[in-house]
């Protein structure tokens, strides 16, 4: 109960930026690396309940469970790790490692659930390349939104006010309705993806370059796009969905970007 108190006074009182340098949230990178989830076999197959699931998968929720409890405290938050009934290519790499994420909040309890790429032929994540990296990107993109929900219920989530919190996210359609949009949907002092990615891109671009020209990099009066294009798989993502470089609000997710990566570990 200590630590929940001590979490929530956190989230009242210091800056989005400033929150997610804390170690709750970057510990997480090394426990992730450190897990065995990376070499436990990737490929999905029903269980005995009829749901698809693989043995890195198991691992992975077992292990972020663990962290969770630790970090936030007994059963604050919940990991759910499902699997993708479609195989994907082990040539794929890293980036479809993780094919769908998502923080909400029910009946009273946190839950981010995440969705493993299912991989046949023999190879482990760790022969993938840098999943654990990946995943910690992913992750850490749904515990910023876990934040904007505690900071917009000020500490005191019900269900009534995660659904005050989604209204307008879902009244656009949410991910399909808003489309190209979806990336920079953004309100103050509540949902927003705009910050997410700001914090995937600026996690991305730290993780490749170093902290240091990560930092050079987002703070050029003219940023150069071709670098941060080739160095942030969200940016070419948010590119790819029809998003041109000229829309305002790519110059904002630099500027949010630079400011999360100015705090991270180098």
């Amino acid at each position: 109960m200590k630590l929940l108190r001590e979490y929530i006074q956190v989230i009242l009182n210091e800056t989005r930026f400033k929150q997610m340098s804390k170690s709750k949230f970057t510990d997480l990178q090394q426990h992730l690396a450190n897990s065995s989830f990376l070499d436990a076999d990737p490929d999905g197959d029903l269980d005995g309940d009829d749901d698809w699931i693989s043995d890195a998968a198991k691992v992975l929720r077992g292990d972020l469970n663990d962290y969770f409890d630790d970090k936030f405290g007994n059963g604050l938050l919940t990991a759910i790790v499902k699997v993708d009934m479609m195989a994907t290519s082990p040539d794929a790499g890293m980036d479809e490692a993780f094919k769908a994420a998502s923080y909400y909040f029910k009946n009273g309890l946190h839950f981010i659930e995440v969705m493993l790429a299912s991989v046949e032929g023999g190879p482990t994540f760790r022969d993938v390349g840098n999943v654990s990296q990946k995943a910690y990107e992913v992750l850490l993109h749904e515990l910023l939104h876990m934040q904007q929900f505690m900071k917009f219920s000020k500490g005191e989530p019900t269900d009534e006010k995660w659904n005050k919190f989604m209204k307008e996210y879902e009244r656009r359609g949410g991910t399909s309705g808003m489309k190209q949009d979806y990336f920079f949907f953004d309100q103050a002092n509540g949902a927003s993806e705009l910050e997410t990615f700001s914090l995937q891109v600026a996690t991305e671009l730290v993780s490749v370059l170093g902290k240091e020209d990560a930092v050079s990099l987002l703070q050029k009066r003219q940023p150069d796009y071709e670098m941060i294009r080739k160095n942030s798989a969200s940016f070419r993502n948010i590119e790819a969905k029809g998003n041109d470089i000229s829309r305002p609000e790519i110059r904002e997710l630099i500027k949010r970007a630079k400011q999360y990566a100015k705090r991270q570990p180098k």
